[in-house]
């Protein structure tokens, strides 16, 4: 929850600079590979997670890795959260500039779980309904869970599509022990 609490201003920030400096879609890219940095790199993630390191050490080690890589918005948006102490928040960040992306477009996400990733024609399938459904362009999110145990769990907005395997052998279950 604080997480949120202290995401909330740094991403609306960053997307008004964004918008003002016209930079919206260099800015959507460099929070994918910035996505991808703490996914593959778990070095990346100890240097913003480290409370041993000074704040002027992290910005200048942002400035170093970041310089000729990313946006200089989102570069010194990155020294920023360091010299506030704030880039161990940078996931929530993220998220939080996502929604707003999503929000300012008139987008809604799509939570996909499923037992096993989905194809790319399964995905545009989903899409393709779920935008019906909802009378909105849906973008997903998608994870895999093995304890389903097959079918999915689609969360768009506030509802919830139950597809999946585990939760029908749990109701299967109770009708029969209800007899």
């Amino acid at each position: 929850m604080r997480d949120i609490r202290v995401a909330k201003p740094y991403a609306r920030a960053l997307y008004d600079a964004a918008l003002e400096q016209n930079a919206l879609a260099s800015i959507i890219a460099d929070i994918d590979k910035l996505r991808e940095l703490i996914e593959q790199s778990e070095e990346f993630t100890q240097l913003i997670h480290s409370p041993v390191l000074s704040p002027q050490f992290k910005s200048e080690t942002f400035q170093q890795i970041f310089a000729d890589a990313l946006q200089p918005l989102m570069v010194n948006f990155f020294k920023l959260l360091a010299l506030k102490q704030r880039e161990r928040y940078l996931i929530a960040i993220m998220d939080v500039f996502s929604e707003i992306v999503d929000e300012a477009a008139g987008r809604l996400v799509a939570k996909v779980t499923t037992a096993v990733p989905i194809t790319s024609a399964q995905e545009e399938r989903l899409i393709a309904q779920l935008s019906a459904y909802s009378g909105k362009q849906v973008r997903l999110e998608t994870t895999t869970d093995a304890q389903i145990q097959g079918g999915f769990i689609v969360q768009l907005d506030d509802t919830v599509f139950d597809a999946s395997v585990a939760s029908q052998l749990q109701r299967l279950k109770q009708q029969l022990a209800k007899g």
